[in-house]
């Protein structure tokens, strides 16, 4: 991964926890606020095969739409992307959606319509897997020594 795709990634990541923390926990939340938060939310997983020979244009394009979901849609609270180590062209995203109302936008939004047109021949496989929250974990501000933030 080059550097600019990896100081993408991180800001990327920065930006999903900063915008869990401001979402889900404005000001100081109570133990109790954030069980409630917990059992609204719609979590998810995104198995993605990609073709080896467009990789690096889908990894762009994928990158361009999670930053631009995450700073313009209030209920998606983070977007994570991962390759596979042994098996780069095998995409995991990490889905945390405000509410399944949140979701539902989500794939409305223009941004999200045109990745999903852009990237439709670079796609040889997508699998979405539905999950049940058990608890989500974040350092507040992104940071080492930050607070602990759990949903």
């Amino acid at each position: 991964m080059d550097s600019k795709l990896m100081k993408r990634s991180a800001m990327v990541f920065g930006a999903g926890v900063l915008a869990l923390t401001a979402a889900v926990f404005s000001g100081v939340a109570s133990q109790a606020k954030a069980q409630a938060a917990s059992e609204q939310l719609m979590v998810r997983i995104a198995e993605v095969e990609i073709d080896p020979d467009q990789l690096e244009a889908y990894k762009a394009i994928l990158a361009e739409e999670q930053e631009a979901s995450v700073r313009l849609e209030p209920g998606v609270l983070m977007l994570h992307s991962v390759a596979i180590a042994d098996n780069p062209t095998h995409i995991r995203l990490l889905e945390v959606y405000a509410s399944r109302g949140a979701y539902e936008a989500h794939l409305k939004a223009p941004h999200f319509v045109k990745y999903k047109t852009s990237t439709e021949a670079m796609v040889k496989s997508l699998k979405l897997v539905p999950t049940t929250p058990i608890l989500l974990c974040a350092k507040s501000k992104g940071r080492a020594g930050g607070k602990a933030i759990c949903m």
